[in-house]
């Protein structure tokens, strides 16, 4: 998964209002479908978003 993924990621989640309410599903759905989508688990995913954001 590159920087430009990340990026593109995270423009994504920030379109969903409400991410850790009402959005939710839509959070999780988007971050399973991509983790499969790179051959990761979701967790691992999560984890690689999370260290970029923080390096940001």
């Amino acid at each position: 998964m590159t920087v430009a993924n990340l990026k593109r990621l995270d423009k994504y989640i920030r379109q969903i209002q409400d991410p850790f309410g009402t959005g939710f599903l839509i959070l999780k759905r988007m971050i399973a479908e991509t983790a499969e989508k790179y051959g990761l688990s979701a967790s691992q995913l999560i984890q690689k978003y999370v260290a970029w954001k923080w390096v940001k």
